[in-house]
């Protein structure tokens, strides 16, 4: 076979030698040859199984039927077998296409280290392919193509149709041999038909292999150093009687060229002449390839340009990778216009010189650029800019009806000939659309506290939001937010509506800042604590105990008004129906009085006292709130000192620096106000279900525990107060006092019990 026979294939898993000898009968005409077929798979005859089940001794044409022996089914990729490793075993099949003749061959497999040579073994359990070892009859002795008995068990083709086994295999070159030769006394036997099978298609060896490990590997068709190319002429036959219908040459017309494929094409190889020409009709490849050969295509022109147009270059027709044909491929110029990007200013103009912009083509791969004169730059009025101011003109119809409000400034300055500049400019604002509370509820307590909640999305557009309530002539600012804020939605409790107040319209704005500061007021919602009172009162399903709370709070608005003088002929209890009304109960109770400024005495002793209660009582400016005097050494500072609330036998801790709007500074007795300060300790943790329950004070000095005690023990109640002459020598006060206990009295009901 000739030398260039020896060319590294990608095909799969071994160094294969072929040398075949076939009196070369073709089918079709004079120029088609013989093909080899190499095909790879596994070494089962059914879907499943990775071992042999029909042994070396069936027909060819039962081989035939099974993929496993005859199949490209083994897929390889980077030197693997995809879904094979390490035990299993493949096989390696020889077919011979476009032949009528056969009478002998040799085929050899040179393997590598990741795979072993393997059979098929008879047992006493069956044919079972296994993996050969030198202590197996391997015919290691056989000369290469000596004379063939039948009892040698190299039959390729015989009076049974029986595949031959492996012949020999080489260990110290690690070569697996198979010989084959007609054995029935003819000089040839036909490949048309075998058993039956008319395909001119021969099964001419199966090589069995086991991966022992994970090496990837290639191989390649290469020659043995001694080619034959043999018929036999009897059976049993000596070498030198064999008859040679291909010679050993160079240029034998049997040789055969893979072709980097596992097929050899049998086909005599016709050249063509490929031509490649350019745009402007010069050639510049004319090249003569074999049938099959790889053509080498040139390069396009990368794209090119003038001042007007880009030009890009494509083949008339693409070209065929492998030569098919005779053919001349020609390179097409397309021309089309620059497209310009904004341009970008390469030379600043003066107020002397002019500028310089320069545009780019936007098309990829074209570099083309142009240029355009700027004029000198002429003196102008620069704006001198005044804050954004908001314009107030979003609207709002539902959440997903809304328009975004803008924002204007003007310029300030003054122009050439010493005028005012008029000129302003306009901004959309963001979110403002949507700038709006969502919620507003009441709580009831000691306090009554309006509870406002808006989504986190309508603030997601500024930097900071805050609320702006406005009643009665009273404008307040909160931008605290309250404990009850989630992971949606911000919260603002407000608890500055004076009980009196109650029926007044709160007008509940929304304002958001945005980063450059811009302060935009967003839609407003009005609400009193009246309706909601009304509306809750008269809602289905409200609980009997909360329509009493609501019809008590009611009249404690009344009371209010009453005590404050304030729109008394427009009560809130005005709206009550009768049985609303008779919800409200009138009587008064015997009040127990339970003021003990010495409740529990310091364990310390009197000296260690530095704070002093003084007196105890009730401030009522919008809201129950008790508060407890007490005065301090001017040796001592407030930040001092810890106080604790004891509640219900809940401990509430806090200092002057953590509450210091729980303080209130005021004038110290005459006796000792050169020597003492004073404060007002106002108790803002008291609710309206603890009204009648004793409460304490207690100061301390360092740590809260009784080594570092400060002061007797305070005890108080807002029930206490009703007992005290202040109350009972002021008709309106003592009428007031009463309600606001009557409605401690119905939240303690409410809640159910003193929390």
């Amino acid at each position: 076979m000739k030398k260039s026979f020896k060319k590294v294939v990608a095909i799969l898993l071994a160094v294969m030698m072929i040398v075949c000898s076939f009196p070369l009968t073709a089918l079709a005409q004079e120029e088609t040859r013989t093909n080899i077929n190499l095909q790879f798979g596994d070494v089962s005859n059914s879907a499943t199984a990775k071992h042999l089940t029909s042994g070396r001794g069936a027909s060819s044409a039962t081989f035939k039927k099974y993929t496993g022996l005859n199949s490209t089914k083994l897929e390889y990729s980077n030197g693997k077998i995809t879904g094979y490793g390490v035990g299993d075993y493949f096989a390696v099949s020889v077919l011979v296409e476009n032949v009528s003749q056969i009478a002998a061959a040799e085929t050899a497999i040179k393997y590598s280290d990741s795979i072993v040579p393997a059979y098929v073994k008879t047992t006493s359990s069956g044919n079972l392919v296994g993996e050969y070892t030198e202590s197996d009859d391997a015919h290691e002795d056989s000369p290469k193509l000596g004379a063939f008995l039948p009892q040698s068990g190299n039959a390729l083709y015989n009076a049974t149709n029986t595949l031959g086994e492996t012949s020999y295999v080489d260990a110290e070159t690690k070569t697996m041999h198979a010989q084959y030769s007609v054995q029935t006394g003819a000089d040839y036997t036909s490949a048309t038909t075998v058993n039956g099978v008319a395909d001119n298609t021969f099964v001419l060896a199966t090589f069995l292999f086991k991966i022992v490990s994970n090496d990837a590997i290639t191989f390649s068709i290469d020659t043995t150093e001694e080619n034959y190319y043999l018929a036999t002429t009897a059976n049993g036959g000596k070498v030198e009687e064999y008859k040679t219908y291909a010679p050993k040459s160079e240029n034998a017309k049997a040789d055969l060229d893979f072709m980097g494929k596992n097929e050899y094409n049998g086909s005599i190889a016709n050249k063509y002449t490929i031509k490649f020409v350019d745009a402007d009709g010069q050639e510049i490849s004319s090249t003569q390839y074999e049938e099959g050969a790889q053509v080498t295509i040139p390069e396009l022109p990368a794209m090119t340009h003038d001042d007007a147009q880009h030009y890009s270059y494509a083949w008339d027709v693409e070209p065929e990778a492998t030569a098919t044909k005779d053919a001349t491929y020609t390179i097409i110029k397309t021309g089309e216009a620059h497209a310009w990007d904004e341009g970008t200013v390469t030379t600043k103009p003066t107020t002397t010189t002019p500028g310089v912009k320069t545009f780019k083509c936007t098309v990829a791969g074209c570099d083309a650029t142009k240029t355009e004169s700027i004029d000198p730059i002429v003196e102008e009025h620069v704006h001198t800019w005044s804050e954004w101011t908001y314009n107030n003109d979003a609207t709002y119809t539902s959440s997903s009806v809304h328009t975004d409000g803008t924002a204007t400034r003007h310029c300030t300055g003054k122009l050439p000939d010493g005028s005012d500049c008029t000129e302003t400019e306009t901004k959309t604002i963001a979110g403002t659309g949507l700038l709006r509370v969502n919620t507003a509820s009441v709580t009831l307590g000691a306090a009554v506290v309006m509870n406002i909640g808006m989504d986190k999305s309508r603030a997601s557009n500024f930097k900071s939001t805050y609320i702006k309530f406005e009643y009665a002539g009273t404008s307040v600012d909160v931008d605290e937010l309250s404990s009850s804020t989630t992971a949606s939605r911000y919260y603002y409790d407000f608890d500055k509506v004076s009980p009196d107040k109650f029926g007044e319209d709160v007008t509940i704005t929304a304002y958001g800042v945005t980063e450059d500061g811009i302060v935009c007021r967003g839609h407003s919602v009005t609400t009193s604590i009246e309706s909601y009172a009304y509306k809750t009162l008269r809602k289905a399903g409200t609980r009997d105990t909360l329509k009493t709370l609501l019809v008590e709070l009611l009249y404690y608005g009344a009371q209010y008004q009453n005590y404050m003088n304030y729109k008394t002929d427009d009560l809130v209890t005005a709206d009550l129906t009768s049985d609303e009304a008779a919800r409200h109960t009138t009587d008064v109770p015997e009040y127990q009085k339970l003021t003990d400024s010495k409740y529990s005495l310091n364990p310390n002793g009197d000296s260690a006292n530095k704070v002093t209660v003084k007196a105890a009582s009730l401030l009522l400016e919008g809201k129950v709130l008790p508060q407890i005097r007490i005065e301090i050494p001017k040796t001592s500072s407030i930040n001092d000192f810890i106080f604790t609330w004891t509640i219900n036998g809940k401990v509430t801790s806090f200092t002057y620096e953590e509450h210091p709007d729980w303080f209130v500074k005021t004038n110290p007795s005459a006796a000792t106000a050169s020597v003492n300060d004073s404060y007002f300790i106002q108790c803002n943790v008291l609710k309206a279900n603890q009204f009648s329950i004793p409460f304490y004070l207690t100061a301390y000095e360092g740590s809260v525990d009784e080594a570092h005690q400060v002061s007797n023990v305070l005890q108080y109640s807002v029930e206490s107060y009703a007992t005290g002459s202040t109350v009972k020598n002021n008709a309106k006060l003592k009428a007031l006092v009463d309600q606001i206990l009557r409605y401690g009295r119905a939240d303690v009901n409410y809640v159910g019990g003193v929390q």
